[in-house]
């Protein structure tokens, strides 16, 4: 199983990703780099007025197919930092749907992909793993 790491980040974080020319935006505690989305149904403009803002309700609101769920994957960059969602897995390392939430600079999650992969197990259950 291939996990994709997730770098914990803060608001200071996130204003200066806007300024690096990235347009992220939040849903559910997690961010979403969503800049090269260019064709998206409701109109790239729409990112624009959420960009580093908590788009959550919106999204909900909205009603979207589980194909487009899945698509927001590929866009997945982090977790907000202090979130509710990150206060619940800050102590532990969790792996759930090939997603690791975990705090990793970006030069530890750079170094780590270029590391070849060890045999992990290829169940599909979610694995709790204590932090030291």
């Amino acid at each position: 199983m291939v996990v994709k790491k997730l770098k914990v980040i803060d608001d200071k974080e996130l204003k200066k990703l806007k300024t690096e020319s990235k347009s992220c935006i939040v849903i559910n505690d997690l961010i979403y780099d969503v800049s090269s989305f260019y064709e998206h149904p409701g109109g790239y403009d729409l990112f624009k007025e959420y960009e580093g803002l908590d788009a959550t309700d919106a999204f909900n609101s909205i009603g979207h197919s589980e194909n487009a769920k899945n698509l927001m994957n590929s866009f997945l960059i982090g977790i907000k930092k202090n979130s509710k969602e990150y206060k619940k897995k800050e102590k532990t390392k969790i792996i759930e749907n090939k997603i690791e939430y975990i705090n990793y600079s970006d030069e530890e999650i750079k170094k780590e992909e270029k590391e070849p992969q060890e045999s992990k197990p290829k169940e599909n259950k979610p694995t709790l793993v204590k932090r030291k």
